[in-house]
């Protein structure tokens, strides 16, 4: 005895489920005679493409009167065996070479023994390989009058753009759950068995909108006693029972963490999968979800936000799931589905512990501490106190978060303070570049100041370096630098006249330097002038004495001097 989707296959397009948008033309081509010489048939598995197909063949040959195909004459009887010699029936899967459509080529040359055309049923036709599809080009293009071609694919995107052009496509749809339940339910009625309705709507949404799917499902169960019922139809093809998933999910939403481990830890010792038992799980949210928005299902005492958060935990579970499962695993998943599920819930409403006191907010750009001089230890600095700054971390942090990151990477730098009503960003000497193009941006920050400090104004302020002693000057190159101990100069002879500081070194205001002695030392003017300053002179480069260089006569550089 063969399959059950193959005895109760359609015999004419009446008995076909669904596919109305596909059935109405094709009859009413048949009728006026208006076939064409290619069509495509695409859509999901198991929804009739290659029903619909066979059914089109028997309405081009079929001799009974009304509706054709009429399923009951000779040439339908053929058709419907597979042993018709004008209808011909190839997996394009297994035949998808170019000898295969050279072989096609030359039995479509041959006419038709008995029916009016010759039918080819290409069934997966996307498997072709493409040096075949341009083989059949022509031949699909300008085909004889007695051939008509059937193309069937679930993926009609592979199908090349030459191909799709010359032939009429039809796009077959998923079948709705209550199509699918229907057709069952007339299975059985004809097989004098009986089923509960739940138990046939849980069939058809395993099936997911293949019919052929729901038939294969439905010939396992008729093995069960009647009547079908939903307990049993769960036990045969091993999914958890409704109930208990209903059970699980209460707990979870209702923050019952004890008695939600127990169900999953039970559940998983029956030999339920992890996998199955969150793929129940999601099924019972969705159907509360519907139930939320008016549709049919059971209801969950929780809203439709907590039930959508669940779902979104539970989805993205599967995939680790799908790489371990265990009853660990299990217990993740569930828990990851909790605090979104048992929000508000009165389990999880316990006295909040004492929170512990915040640490101070640690800000880098502060100010450290002066610390008192040397050798004045606990000494506080004179003079009166500064207000004590209001503590801006917070406040900065948030004004940083807001702020675009190109827009942040300039104004991090900056250390902030109040200064009344206005906020003062202060950027270190070496941060120009930072201080400037945030200067330049000071309409977009003056809003986001306002509203995290409160203030009326925005400053930018460049911080310059505190005077302090200078480094002693690089040597100039080829100078060579003073020596650990320099040899001191020789005092001064005559000693210096005290004069005050501020005493001028030269004779007259506005005549100019005093003239000097062409006969005086230098290096002894240096060091009065030092000693006038308060300074120190170490050492003192002086200048090389070159000596003339006398002209070299012709016999010194010999020959006539060139």
């Amino acid at each position: 005895m063969s399959a059950l989707y193959r005895r109760v296959r359609p015999l004419t397009f009446a008995e076909v489920v669904g596919q109305e948008h596909v059935k109405e033309p094709l009859m009413r081509a048949i009728r006026e005679g208006r076939l064409a010489q290619a069509y495509l048939f695409s859509g999901p598995r198991g929804v009739g493409k290659t029903t619909t197909a066979r059914l089109l063949a028997m309405a081009v040959g079929c001799q009974g009167e009304g509706e054709r195909p009429c399923g009951v004459c000779a040439h339908c009887q053929a058709v419907q065996r597979g042993a018709h010699p004008d209808v011909v029936e190839i997996d394009a899967a297994s035949n998808n070479s170019v000898e295969d459509v050279r072989e096609l080529r030359e039995r479509i040359q041959l006419a038709p023994l008995s029916a009016p055309r010759k039918v080819f049923i290409l069934d997966e036709a996307h498997m072709l390989s493409k040096s075949a599809f341009n083989a059949l080009l022509k031949t699909l293009e300008e085909p004889p009058s007695h051939v008509l071609f059937v193309f069937a694919t679930t993926e009609p995107e592979r199908m090349p753009p030459t191909i799709l052009s010359r032939t009429q496509h039809y796009r077959f749809r998923r079948l709705k759950e209550e199509e699918i339940a229907a057709k069952l339910a007339r299975i059985l009625e004809g097989l004098g068995r009986q089923a509960e309705a739940e138990a046939l709507l849980l069939v058809a949404r395993l099936a997911d909108g293949a019919m052929r799917d729901a038939e294969s499902l439905l010939d396992r169960l008729l093995l069960l006693e009647d009547p079908l019922t939903r307990e049993k139809v769960e036990g045969a093809l091993g999914l958890p029972p409704k109930e208990a998933l209903f059970r699980l999910a209460e707990d979870l939403l209702g923050g019952r963490l004890k008695e939600a481990l127990e169900v999953a830890r039970r559940l998983y010792g029956q030999g339920f999968a992890p996998r199955s038992l969150v793929g129940g799980l999601m099924e019972v949210l969705r159907e509360a979800l519907y139930a939320a928005h008016g549709l049919p299902g059971r209801a969950l005492p929780a809203p439709p936000e907590v039930l959508l958060a669940a779902l979104a935990a539970l989805d993205e579970s599967l995939e680790r799931l799908s790489r371990r499962s265990d009853l660990l695993a299990l217990e993740v998943a569930l828990l990851g589905c909790l605090p979104a599920g048992a929000k508000g819930a009165a389990a999880l409403a316990q006295p909040p512990s004492p929170e512990p006191a915040p640490l101070p907010e640690f800000d880098p750009l502060a100010p450290l501490p002066s610390r008192p001089p040397a050798g004045q230890p606990g000494r506080e600095a004179e003079g009166p106190k500064a207000p004590p700054q209001a503590d801006l971390s917070g406040s900065w942090r948030a004004f940083l978060e807001a702020l675009k990151p190109t827009l942040r990477a300039f104004v991090r730098e900056a250390r902030p303070s109040l200064e009344g009503a206005t906020l003062v960003l202060r950027f270190p000497e070496n941060k120009a570049f930072h201080h400037k193009k945030a200067e330049e941006q000071k309409a977009a920050l003056l809003p986001l100041a306002r509203g995290h400090f409160g203030v009326e104004e925005l400053a930018f302020v460049l911080e310059k370096k505190t005077l302090g002693p200078s480094p002693a000057p690089a040597s100039p190159p080829g100078l060579e630098a003073p020596k650990a101990n320099p040899k001191p100069l020789p005092p001064d002879p005559t000693p210096p006249q005290e004069a005050p500081p501020w005493e001028p070194l030269w004779e007259e205001p506005g005549v100019g330097l005093a003239e000097e002695d062409p006969e005086e030392d230098p290096g002894q003017r240096l060091a009065q002038i030092a000693r006038l300053l308060g300074a120190r002179l170490l050492w003192v480069r002086r200048p090389r004495v070159q000596e003339a260089e006398e002209p070299v006569s012709e016999d010194e550089i010999g020959g006539t001097g060139i």
